[in-house]
């Protein structure tokens, strides 16, 4: 008996002990932690919702407020996107529900889900222009659509299509390689942001401030108060120095003498591909980019609606190359159009001088080499004695070949001293094998070969290309802008820019001035043009007469024929480049206005497979300067083969 009572007092006791200890945890529950549940119940009835701001447009020079001429603008758009990580099971069903619905089909819609650049938390636009129906049926239905939703947004628009393409460049979902840096500037994973040309260069301005709304919903999602609101602001508008007419008109001169060069043959009887070239237009006094051509081209509109299959192998085709600006991005053998830099180097330097007579022969051979290596004029003919002026009139190789010998002996004679190398060192003074510095994206930086690059250079079979070191062919063949130096169209511009207005080696631009959305000049984007390039006014005046001799009596002679020379000149130089397994890049290099001590603008014109300078390239920029001053006569396509190197 008294062994049952004690087990019901350490039953009474454990139930009080139980009593007590549930209604402590009670009393916490209902006093202490309702201030702690009390503000996780506000936090997660509160969501924040973005909104993304309009876009900055992008605009040609000539714009004023009153009007405006667009190059890159904005449409409304209600998007469908795809968020894979919220698919679950059922990603193929609604795949196949969203390609229905939109009109995609569903082999393009997987292959962008799957694209590696996307994260698989980011919202992924798969359709774009949708109707109201199909923004209403997948709202109407979350359950057939889990990951999918509908977003009004605005979109880039391209006026012109393809129109300066790679200036302009595009836009896209923040790719996911790209994300980690993107995001310590702010962006989401969902945000779009500028991916080439003047769009990502100047994408902190052309963005704009996302806006925001505190909404508080209830556990169905539905908003019951908009708690606070912040307005997004757009982003400022971009005004270029590059001039819409003169690009329409550089394009389409590009486009046609590219498809006349076609009818042409090279030296071994084949046609002329002419498959892809580049026209820059530049302000000779200020660095201003009024056009800059490149082609193959695409249109920036493909980006926005989603490349295709066919779109995609297109741009990622390297031997077509159509996403590169080969006016920055690639760079080329400049031929004879180097010649004007290198000559005014060997008097710098004082191998030459502008009194002086040199022979031009028709082949020339390095004095005491007894390889047997010679160099070729483009004639064999012997033509005598001559100025730089007349060498470069006929472009003769082998007055420029004596100088280079004379740079190697340089530094055949003290390899390690200062100087050593004096043609490199008075190459990179003109700015190559440097960035220009232009307000563009994946800018190369070209080729001056020298003799530490030449102990490491290896072919494309891995084999030294300099098997014995630095020889003379290195400076000889530099010397007349071939071998192994590189530079880009717009490089080349600007060392023409600077002989044209008086040595000042001017940083090129694309862009003029940032306009805010109040219509206020935000930013002025000026080139510098402080640096100089170590020549004096008389070296830089012979050197522009040497060149008017090209146009009124040598290689560009028959482009030019008709031409009112009298009223604007043009002074310029042809270049025929040897490309290895290709055929000969073309070139014209060139500088023009009505005042000869003060060119308006500098031209450089070059065609990938082309053939002589004076055959394509040079034609092609007489149609750019008809087009340039209108008012002196009509447009001519004169039909020129002239041999030159």
């Amino acid at each position: 008996m008294e062994k049952a009572t004690s087990r019901l007092r350490v039953l009474a006791l454990l139930v009080v002990v139980m009593f007590l200890a549930l209604s402590t945890r009670l009393w916490f529950l209902q006093v202490l932690a309702t201030q702690g549940f009390n503000k996780e119940a506000k936090v997660q009835s509160v969501r924040t919702e973005y909104t993304d701001p309009m876009r900055g447009e992008i605009l040609d020079a000539t714009s004023t407020p009153n009007h405006r001429v667009v190059l890159v603008g904005n449409q409304e758009s209600r998007e469908v996107r795809i968020t894979p990580s919220e698919l679950g099971t059922q990603g193929e069903a609604v795949v196949l529900r969203v390609s229905r619905i939109t009109g995609v089909p569903v082999k393009e819609i997987a292959r962008t889900l799957q694209d590696p650049k996307y994260l698989p938390t980011q919202a992924i636009p798969v359709a774009e222009f949708v109707s109201k129906k199909v923004k209403f049926d997948i709202a109407e239905h979350p359950q057939q659509y889990p990951g999918v939703s509908v977003e009004s947004t605005f979109v880039r628009s391209y006026p012109d299509g393809t129109l300066a393409a790679h200036v302009l460049g595009y836009t896209g979902l923040i790719d996911a390689t790209q994300y980690d840096e993107w995001k310590k500037q702010g962006y989401g994973p969902n945000d779009v942001v500028g991916k080439a040309g003047v769009e990502l260069s100047y994408e902190q301005y052309l963005r704009g401030d996302q806006g925001s709304s505190k909404l508080l919903v209830n556990s169905d999602g539905e908003v019951l108060q908009t708690l606070s609101t912040i307005q997004p602001t757009s982003g400022d508008d971009v005004q270029l120095t590059l001039n819409a007419h003169v690009q329409k008109l550089a394009q389409q001169a590009l486009l046609a003498g590219m498809q006349h060069a076609r009818i042409y043959h090279d030296q071994n009887g084949n046609l002329l591909r002419a498959n892809a070239g580049a026209v820059v237009v530049m302000d000779a006094h200020t660095g201003g980019i009024v056009a800059m051509v490149s082609t193959p081209t695409y249109n920036p509109l493909w980006y926005e609606r989603g490349l295709t299959k066919q779109q995609s192998a297109y741009l990622s085709n390297t031997k077509v190359g159509a996403i590169n600006n080969r006016a920055t991005q690639l760079a080329y053998t400049p031929g004879s159009t180097f010649k004007p830099i290198t000559g005014l180097a060997a008097v710098k330097e004082g191998y030459a001088s502008l009194s002086g007579s040199y022979p031009c022969v028709g082949t020339y051979k390095q004095p005491g080499d007894t390889s047997g290596a010679k160099f070729v004029n483009w004639t064999t003919a012997n033509l005598g004695y001559m100025s730089i002026a007349h060498a470069l009139e006929v472009s003769c190789d082998t007055v420029f070949d004596a100088f280079g010998s004379r740079f190697y002996g340089a530094w055949a004679a003290n390899p390690l001293g200062a100087n050593a190398d004096p043609l490199q060192g008075d190459l990179h003074q003109w700015g190559f094998e440097q960035p220009t510095g232009v307000d563009l994206p994946f800018e190369t930086s070209g080729l001056v070969p020298d003799p530490a690059w030449a102990s490491s250079a290896k072919d494309a079979y891995g084999k030294p290309l300099f098997p014995y070191g630095w020889v003379p062919g290195g400076d000889i063949l530099t010397m007349i802008g071939s071998g192994y130096v590189q530079v880009t169209p717009l490089q080349l511009a600007r060392a023409y820019a600077a002989i044209a207005n008086g040595g000042h080696l001017c940083t090129p631009h694309v862009v003029d001035q940032i306009i805010a959305p109040d219509g206020s000049v935000a930013k002025r984007i000026r080139g510098d043009c402080d640096q100089t390039v170590p020549y004096d006014a008389a070296e830089l005046s012979y050197m522009r007469g040497a060149l008017q001799s090209v146009v009124t009596g040598g290689t560009a002679q028959c482009a030019f024929a008709g031409f009112p020379l009298s009223q604007v000149m043009v002074a310029g130089k042809t270049g025929t480049a040897e490309r290895y397994n290709k055929q000969d890049t073309s070139w014209f290099a060139s500088m023009v206005g009505p005042n000869p001590d003060k060119p308006d603008y500098v031209i450089v014109t070059m065609v990938e497979q082309g053939g002589f300078g004076g055959q394509t390239a040079a034609p092609i920029t007489r149609q750019v300067i008809d087009g340039l001053y209108p008012h002196i006569g009509d447009a001519s396509s004169p039909s020129c083969v002239t041999p030159d190197r």
